[in-house]
């Protein structure tokens, strides 16, 4: 009965949501096994949709100023919605339940204490899980923006309000109206704003933060999942290891030779 569900939900859902769907029964499940209810889990080893790994896309520095410019030119002063996703990380939900008072100028940080969940079409606010919970450094140049940008507002505002007197930015109107016209003008058509949080990802990993670091600035539960997610940003890596070996011994062999006598 389980597996005919979870084949059924491959209808209307990704292979990645649905994998999500069930192994959050399994976990259930498995919590009742260790308790003695039922004898085994009836939703481990049940076959799945694969997820196909799709190629990231990763803007560089130039690519992000030029697309907070061109949503800016719609005059919609949401080009700094693209800077803190570029260089700050932030998934959907928590750039739009950010806050006045999470935006901590002194420290140059933002506090991620909120985030907004869209259930049937509502926007409902709550609070992130706790490896989610974070304190994220901001670029001098994006907090100078923040600072003008909340300027004389009450803490209990959002950062980012929607047009016409929206409490919330939505993901959809964003895109829909500015994001999406923008990236075609720039030759990046297709562009969403979970590609700017990869960015991000990049930005940092070639400005020298290491993977435990960058765990803890996107909020992931482990390195690992920083990894899985990652890897090709850290194979470079690889070939600067080999590098600094090599340095290494090219010293001491060097060190060797002039103390040999002539």
């Amino acid at each position: 009965m389980i597996q005919e569900w979870a084949s059924a939900l491959s209808k209307d859902q990704s292979a990645a949501s649905v994998r999500k769907i069930v192994n959050t029964l399994s976990g259930a499940l498995q919590l009742a096994v260790e308790d003695g209810r039922i004898p085994t889990n009836p939703a481990s080893r049940l076959k799945l949709p694969k997820v196909a790994k799709v190629s990231k896309r990763y803007l560089d520095h130039q690519q992000v100023h030029d697309l907070a410019e061109a949503v800016d030119a719609r005059g919609s002063g949401y080009g700094l919605v693209v800077l803190v996703l570029s260089y700050c990380g932030l998934r959907w939900g928590e750039l739009a339940g950010l806050t006045v008072g999470d935006v901590d100028l002194k420290r140059g940080r933002l506090e991620v204490r909120h985030t907004m969940i869209e259930i049937n079409g509502y926007l409902e606010e709550s609070t992130p899980k706790t490896y989610e919970e974070r304190s994220i450094p901001v670029p001098r140049f994006v907090l100078e923006q923040l600072a003008k940008a909340i300027d004389g507002r009450a803490p209990s505002e959002h950062v980012f309000v929607g047009r016409r007197g929206a409490d919330v930015l939505r993901n959809r109107i964003f895109r829909r109206h500015f994001l999406s016209k923008a990236t075609a003008e720039i030759g990046l058509p297709g562009l969403t704003p979970h590609e700017l949080r990869h960015t991000c990802a990049s930005l940092a990993v070639s400005a020298g933060a290491n993977v435990k670091a960058l765990q803890r600035m996107l909020g992931h539960a482990s390195a690992k999942e920083t990894l899985d997610t990652y890897a090709d940003l850290f194979d470079s890596d690889l070939d600067s290891v080999a590098v600094a070996l090599d340095i290494a011994v090219s010293r001491i062999n060097a060190v060797k030779t002039q103390s040999k006598p002539v």
